[in-house]
């Protein structure tokens, strides 16, 4: 045959080849198979493996060692960079010694396995077709270097474990480069028969081990004393157990697959297990099973430690306590006073009204079921008292504490406002650890919220203004000084315990258990309870998450040493009058610490029907009259009488053995006009004629029952009540 006719058939199939290129184009999405997802701490150290999207291990090879790269191609494919991906002497002998039946031989090029591990085809004459052309399209597609590197990332290394960097992880717990030769050649070996030549079950190990040795040495790649040190190598080989740290954070649906550094501070999370688990074990007779915690560095706004329960194969133990909503308690009450303190309505020794409130949609009581009448917002947010906090929530209307958590970007909160309500204030909504921690960080980065970053390196994070800097820091030192008698010896117990600002939280019958703590540099949160929403027996967040929350900050603090924070220019210190209202005169006059250029309020809401009540009460003044002079007076004068006995919509249960003179109903109304006569309507009855504040005792019999209130202006206040007989 003429050389120009050699060369047309070369150009006429060459041609067949672009044309058949285009009309069945390479799947390139195959060579890209999903990769397992590998999670590090900040230190690089494992924390956990996940398999790929379709169920296999399977880690990308960035770097080959060139010994590793020597011994596949001559163990697989010598002359990988000499032929087309077909090799024609290797098909042509394949085919003779088959034919022969001397022995069975392949002649499969690495391109023709790379093409056969994309599709899994069966193995028939007709695939080993489709097979050699996918291989010409690889090549034509392709460099040598990146078809080797897909046969690496492919080749299957023995049940669900595809690539050798994953084969390399599993069998020798090393990476590439970190293989020994007799190790390299020990993983050459198994894609050839990927179940039977595993080396965690094969027996005859080291003999196929010496094969690929002895090749090697052949060939001059490694030397005799190489060889014989090789061969005396003792090859343990057996799939590790995998790594299952920070199960609830790595279990989140938020990382990409292959391999990601988080912030997470391993050593950090494994110590607030452990502490968490001792501390469970102490509270085991108080029906407590569960906690959770976070700690986020300040500076950073990264994610250190996210422990979402103490054991995550107890029992309800996959909950993830950071995420999970449940009440906050009062652990939401220092941001009122936040607000509160950048609106002017608030300075630390500026007193509160501390008494009975009574709301539409409810009655709020303390946890001691006391009232101190007056008491400094210091005090009031130290003690954690709930009416001066639904106070100052009702007196910021549109920048009250749900606005703040709107804007916050709380998703928790994901309801209108009046289905909170009042409550709000004090933990009747539902709020996650993660969004709490949230909100304190906030305080230590002077009023601005960051989202919290869990990944290295990762640097873009949404920033929310909420407070200044100024009430930030006044409401951190106030928090920094909260009474410690009820721990005071734990506390004084710690060597080196650092300043910190914290603040408890318990919700209702003790369910949920809540502690957060601060400092310039870390922002810590616990939580105690039980994930099936059962009771503790009467605990408190100071008396449980509390303990462990300082245990953590004495940990970071014997790591870093803690600082506290400096006080703005801003924050000065002024002579200021301390009276909730004053009447006349100013009766106490104290240096306090206000916020420069920030205008002291005093809204005529603050003078409610109940704090008249208690100004009359406890003689402040003496008659309603006694406050004519004061800016706010047309509005008292208006009120309409308050009942304060029987509460609207309460129901009282009687002893049906008792003689009617001791179930007697107690009445109190008080009227705000200069005439104090009062009226009472009960149901259809004539009107009770009855003095302004006095105390009346009525009959009534069990059954609904409606309660009017007359006054002398002809307002008229209506509470319904239901009695009952046991």
């Amino acid at each position: 045959m003429k050389p120009k006719h050699i060369f047309f058939y070369i150009l006429f199939f060459f041609f067949l080849f672009i044309l058949a290129d285009f009309c069945f184009p390479l799947d390139k999405n195959r060579l890209q198979k999903p990769l397992s997802t590998l999670i590090y701490d900040k230190n690089h150290k494992l924390m956990r493996m996940k398999l790929s999207k379709d169920g296999y291990w399977r880690i990308r090879t960035k770097k080959i060692p060139p010994l590793l790269k020597k011994s596949i191609l001559f163990f697989e494919d010598r002359y990988f960079y000499y032929h087309f991906g077909i090799n024609p002497f290797s098909v042509i002998r394949a085919f003779v010694q088959n034919l022969t039946g001397e022995r069975t031989v392949g002649a499969s090029t690495v391109s023709m396995q790379v093409a056969r591990m994309m599709y899994r085809r069966s193995r028939t004459l007709k695939n080993k077709l489709i097979e050699m052309f996918n291989a010409l399209q690889l090549e034509w597609h392709y460099s040598k270097d990146e078809i080797l590197g897909f046969y690496l990332n492919l080749a299957p290394y023995g049940g669900n474990i595809e690539g050798i960097e994953t084969a390399a992880r599993f069998y020798f717990q090393k990476s590439l480069d970190e293989l020994s030769v007799g190790e390299m050649a020990v993983l050459t070996t198994i894609p050839k028969n990927p179940n039977s030549n595993r080396p965690d079950r094969q027996k005859n190990l080291r003999a196929k081990r010496d094969r690929v040795l002895n090749l090697l040495c052949k060939n001059g790649v490694i030397t005799k004393e190489r060889l014989k040190r090789a061969k005396e190598e003792v090859i343990f080989s057996k799939k590790p157990k995998l790594p299952f740290f920070a199960p609830h954070f790595t279990s989140r649906d938020i990382f990409k697959t292959g391999e990601v550094v988080t912030t997470i501070d391993l050593s950090l999370q494994n110590h607030i297990t452990s502490l968490l688990k001792k501390q469970l074990s102490l509270l085991k007779d108080f029906s407590v099973h569960n906690a959770a915690a976070l700690v986020v560095n300040n500076l950073s706004s990264e994610v250190l430690a996210y422990i979402g329960s103490s054991d995550f194969f107890a029992p309800l133990g996959q909950n993830d306590g950071v995420l999970m909503r449940r009440s906050p308690g009062s652990a939401l009450k220092p941001f009122i006073y936040a607000k509160a303190l950048d609106e002017g309505l608030i300075t630390p020794k500026k007193k509160l009204f501390d008494i009975h409130l009574f709301l539409p949609s409810y009655i709020p009581q303390n946890f001691t079921k006391k009232f101190t009448g007056e008491i400094t917002a210091k005090e009031a947010l130290e003690y954690s008292l709930n009416i001066p906090a639904v106070m100052l929530n009702h007196l910021l209307k549109d920048d009250s504490l749900y606005d703040i958590l709107k804007k916050a970007e709380i998703y928790s909160i994901d309801r209108e406002k009046k289905y909170y309500g009042d409550a709000i204030a004090l933990g009747g909504c539902g709020i996650s650890l993660w969004e709490i921690a949230s909100l304190y960080a906030a305080l230590a980065n002077g009023g601005v919220k960051k989202d919290f970053v869990f990944l290295k390196g990762q640097k873009e994070t949404k920033e929310i203004k909420l407070f200044s800097k100024e009430s930030s820091y006044i409401i951190s030192d106030i928090l920094s000084n909260a009474p410690r008698s009820e721990f005071s010896a734990y506390w004084e117990s710690m060597k080196d315990k650092p300043k910190i600002a914290f603040k408890t939280g318990t919700s209702a019958s003790s369910k949920d258990l809540l502690t957060i703590a601060y400092t310039p540099e870390y922002t810590v949160a616990v939580w105690f309870g039980n994930f099936d929403g059962s009771k503790t027996d009467n605990l408190t967040g100071l008396h449980s998450a509390s303990y462990a929350a300082f245990d953590i900050f004495w940990y970071l603090n014997k790591k870093d040493k803690l600082s506290w924070f400096k006080k703005p220019k801003n924050v000065i210190k002024k002579e200021i009058c301390t009276d909730a209202i004053e009447i006349k005169e100013c009766r106490g006059k104290r240096e306090d610490f206000v916020i420069k250029g920030v205008k002291r309020k005093f809204p005529c809401e603050i003078l409610r029907p109940e704090t008249l009540v208690y100004l009359l009460k406890s003689k402040r003044i003496k008659r309603v009259d006694d406050l004519k002079n004061h800016p706010c007076y047309q509005r008292y004068k208006n009120y309409k009488p308050l009942i304060t006995s029987p509460q609207n919509g309460s129901s009282l249960v009687q002893n049906r053995d008792l003689p009617a003179f001791f179930k007697k109903t107690k009445l109190q109304c008080f009227s705000f006009d200069e005439n104090q006569t009062i009226f009472w309507l009960i149901d259809n009855h004539p009107p009770k004629r009855a003095k302004s504040g006095e105390i009346y005792f009525e009959y009534l019999p069990t059954g609904y029952h409606q309660i009017g209130c007359l006054d002398a202006k002809a307002d008229l206040t209506v509470h319904k009540i239901e009695l009952k007989e046991e």
